[in-house]
């Protein structure tokens, strides 16, 4: 056990309650069970800047080699919306369905989500996109991952493209790719960067750099943000990940837990252009918090943040708000839920004028929304 989990203290109970009906196909209005457990985040005990870290893998030399292949051609992020010829089906006002073969498929599960909104990338298109990782197992009942990808989509007619990620690989004939193995946890947009969870490490893609080849669209990472073994915390646990410009402009990650344990939060400093920031070859932590193991949120698979006010999907169907070291505006609702079923909410993003989420289990795998403002609480 980690020191930071046995040392993390215990406060008194008090309720957590529902601020808002979310009123989509997958969200019911009305607490979920289990309420709050006195400040639901605090700031660690160990929280100076730096507490926790990233090395920096340089692949942008592999990149460019891979791009200067003669059976490899560069293509535009334009190109690729453009491209898009997959079909989702509406299932409800507020909800989009996977088609059959994906909402089925038992070694391919949906995990990471992200919208260019949160992006601020000039170059972005003029219609929202949405991007969902996916990643894909050993076999079904074995999570270790043998592949992942990305489905961009955008808002105007839903439909959507994969984008398979591989990882640069140097053999005798030179620069080559394999499948990018990745659990794809949670996706951040910044810029024209996009950040991808693989539980101990960030892969950052540029959009600027989509290729093709005979099978296709692929992404293939220049960077990849390697946690490191840091007192007195250890590597950084990245389950979940989202952008937030508000106050200091950061990448947020969360931690899933199975155990009734302090999870971490941390915030990760980015620059303008939407660039980790680096220095002396490292990138250290913004700030970091605990999720008090006492309080309702449990299990985190997705995470968002703006002003202050951290929202977090769990396992069971819940939607927990909170700020560091208050109960202001703290809330637990049902959230990626029909009737009482739960569907395993995965990562959320939030935009402008909605908090999307999606769900992960067989069978029932939506991308589904609630209006910003029925989800925050009101300034």
């Amino acid at each position: 056990m980690h020191l930071h989990y046995a040392q993390h203290r215990r406060a008194r109970r008090i309720a957590g309650a529902a601020v808002a009906a979310l009123g989509t196909a997958l969200a019911v209005p009305g607490p979920a069970a289990g309420a709050g457990d006195g400040n639901a985040l605090d700031e660690a005990q160990h929280d100076d800047p730096g507490t926790y870290a990233l090395d920096v893998v340089d692949r942008s030399a592999a990149l460019e080699a891979i791009e200067d292949r003669p059976d490899v051609d560069p293509v535009t992020f334009g190109e690729l919306v453009e491209s898009r010829s997959g079909d989702t089906a509406a299932c409800g006002d507020s909800c989009r369905q996977w088609p059959q073969h994906l909402d089925e498929d038992d070694r391919w599960y949906p995990q990471g989500l992200a919208g260019s909104e949160e992006s601020r990338w000039a170059d972005a298109p003029a219609t929202e996109v949405l991007v969902s990782a996916w990643y894909r197992r050993t076999a079904p009942d074995d999570h270790a991952a043998v592949d992942s990808a990305l489905k961009f989509r955008s808002t105007d007619d839903w439909r959507y493209r994969n984008v398979p990620l591989r990882l640069p690989v140097e053999t005798e004939d030179g620069w080559s790719t394999e499948p990018l193995r990745s659990h794809n946890g949670g996706v951040a947009w910044a810029g024209p960067y996009l950040y991808v969870a693989a539980t101990d490490r960030f892969h950052r893609f540029d959009l600027r750099t989509v290729m093709a080849d005979d099978e296709g669209f692929f992404l293939v990472p220049d960077r990849t943000y390697v946690g490191v073994e840091q007192e007195p915390y250890g590597i950084p646990r990245l389950s979940s990940v989202s952008t937030d410009w508000t106050g200091e402009p950061a990448i947020v990650s969360a931690e899933y837990t199975a155990e009734d344990v302090a999870a971490e939060v941390v915030r990760w400093p980015l620059t303008e252009s939407g660039e980790l920031l680096v220095e002396d070859g490292t990138v250290g932590s913004q700030a970091n918090y605990w999720i008090d193991q006492d309080s309702s949120i449990d299990k985190v698979q997705g995470v968002a943040a703006a002003d202050g006010l951290y929202l977090f999907t769990g396992s069971a169907g819940t939607l927990d708000l909170a700020r560091v070291g208050t109960q202001e505006d703290r809330a637990t609702l049902s959230w990626g839920r029909t009737g009482e079923d739960t569907h395993i909410p995965e990562d959320l993003y939030l935009s402008g004028a909605r908090l999307y989420g999606h769900t992960e289990e067989r069978g029932h795998r939506r991308l589904f929304w609630a209006a910003r403002e029925d989800v925050l609480p009101s300034s």
